[in-house]
């Protein structure tokens, strides 16, 4: 009796580690649980000999949103990004910000120089749906007409960079200029959205008043525009806020 009962452990035991090693190498995005952590994001397929041996140059890789546990797939994403960009797993382009009570996230994948979003939102009937695209209308967006391209340089990023508390979606938005760029358009705005399973819509741009001079720009104040009238926003926290990240120039959509 005593043999069959180590024969068990030993067979649990094997179980139990073979187990923990599949976990181990499924390819999590980095930082994408829920706010209940009972959520996470997966690669079905990544860049990465380690985890996917079988990767090829022509794989369609799936950003698959995963309950955790039982492995049910709530819902997935093909992977929007160029697969050739460096040679970084997948996972570590993915981006994954979630809403504060779990019903909504974005996913934003960072290529070199470009990114790219999309929302998906929890509807009615308790499922994970892709919400209507993000605005793109420039001028709807920030007020400003679009910039001429011939002053800017050839890198721009339009992201996705969290949730508010009242669960408004915060879109960056952000254009390199040359130094030939005149204009008060300071071409760094905050875009906050209200997202649902069938519309977007913009509730308040927040954004710095100046003008490019010689390609510097000269901050005047800080004016936050909102849906129903103006209000204004303390300058230091909007600079904070529109600072772009020191390990980009910017990128686009």
């Amino acid at each position: 009796m005593s043999n069959v009962l180590q024969k068990m452990k030993r067979a649990i035991l094997t179980v139990l580690i073979f187990a923990g090693i599949a976990h181990a190498d499924v390819p999590e995005v980095p930082d994408s649980r829920s706010p209940d952590g009972k959520i996470h994001v997966v690669m079905d397929i990544d860049r990465d000999p380690k985890i996917s041996p079988g990767w090829k140059g022509d794989s369609f890789p799936q950003i698959e949103i995963t309950r955790k546990g039982s492995g049910e797939v709530l819902a997935s994403v093909a992977y929007f990004g160029s697969p050739g960009d460096d040679e970084r797993p997948l996972r570590k382009h993915v981006r994954v910000d979630w809403r504060p009570d779990g019903k909504a996230f974005g996913i934003t994948v960072d290529d070199r120089f470009y990114s790219s979003c999309v929302v998906y939102v929890l509807n009615k009937k308790g499922k994970f749906v892709s919400a209507p695209s993000l605005p793109t209308d420039y001028k709807k967006l920030t007020g400003f007409p679009s910039p001429d391209v011939k002053h800017l340089r050839p890198r721009g990023r339009d992201e996705v960079v969290g949730w508010n508390e009242e669960g408004h979606l915060i879109y960056s938005i952000f254009r390199s200029p040359l130094p030939s760029f005149t204009g008060n358009d300071p071409l760094r705005h905050r875009v906050y959205l209200d997202v649902t399973p069938t519309k977007v819509t913009v509730v308040k741009v927040e954004r710095e008043n100046g003008e490019w001079r010689r390609g510097d720009w000269i901050p005047n104040n800080v004016e936050q525009v909102g849906a129903d009238q103006p209000a204004t926003a303390p300058e230091s926290k909007l600079e904070d806020n529109l600072k772009p990240k020191p390990d980009s120039e910017g990128r686009s959509q």
